[in-house]
């Protein structure tokens, strides 16, 4: 009588089609970081570029800041939050050092401010 065995080796290109699809959310996460950029006039314009095709365009003036926050996490990597005066938030991920820089951006901020005249109130106690 004829036996007929079961071939395992299919799950071998199963297996490669399943780490092939697994990574496919980590391209596009690639594609995302890359095509991010960030320029910083050295005065008070933080610029943010993202965009593959079709580019966006975001510019912060640093002296309109009333908040500079740093996350940093070893999932989701560096990023900073900033908050105008008018309560307008604005969120850039994707910063290495992103605490430092952050450090960076208020102290230019402040500086900034000081040279536009613009004075803040401080209570001593």
């Amino acid at each position: 009588m004829l036996q007929i065995g079961k071939d395992w080796r299919a799950l071998i290109g199963n297996a490669c089609w399943s780490w092939i699809l697994a990574f496919i959310p980590m391209i596009f996460k690639a594609i995302s970081i890359a095509t991010t950029d960030y320029r910083f006039d050295g005065t008070y314009m933080l610029t943010q570029e993202t965009g593959l095709i079709t580019k966006k365009t975001t510019n912060v003036d640093l002296r309109r800041a009333k908040m500079i926050n740093a996350t940093d996490s070893p999932f989701s990597g560096g990023s900073i939050t900033i908050v105008e005066n008018n309560g307008r938030s604005y969120q850039f991920p994707y910063i290495k050092h992103a605490r430092d820089v952050a450090q960076d951006l208020r102290s230019v901020a402040e500086e900034s401010s000081r040279q536009a005249g613009d004075v803040r109130n401080v209570l001593i106690d």
